[in-house]
């Protein structure tokens, strides 16, 4: 129950990204950078990440980071980067404290989704 008011709170803290207020068009682009705090190292976070954002049409990166965390940035159409996030939290293996987020540019370059080391 935790997770869920945390990712309610994440997902709707920003809702009106510059995008989507400017343009009114729920459609467009994002790119978001999140900083994922919790049991999230050592349990396929980054890998589940790449596989649902190809799986979705999302780019994008996610790399650990020495402090614990693990640092992102998914592009694409932000019901589907909420789609990821929700299965992140829901993973059996994978425990979120706490996202930290923030928008981005979107990449009118990049192609894919990488795991950086």
């Amino acid at each position: 129950m935790f997770q869920s008011e945390i990712l309610t709170g994440v997902i709707r803290c920003d809702k009106l990204d510059t995008e989507t207020a400017e343009s009114g068009d729920e459609m467009s682009e994002v790119r978001k950078h999140f900083v994922v705090h919790g049991k999230v190292q050592g349990v396929g976070f980054r890998y589940t990440a790449k596989y649902l954002a190809l799986s979705l049409g999302l780019t994008g990166w996610a790399r650990n980071e020495y402090d614990g965390s693990v640092s992102t940035e998914l592009q694409g159409l932000e019901e589907d980067i909420d789609k990821i996030l929700q299965a992140l939290y829901n993973d059996r293996y994978i425990e979120i404290d706490d996202i930290r987020k923030r928008s981005l540019p979107v990449d009118e370059e990049e192609r894919g989704f990488g795991v950086r080391y």
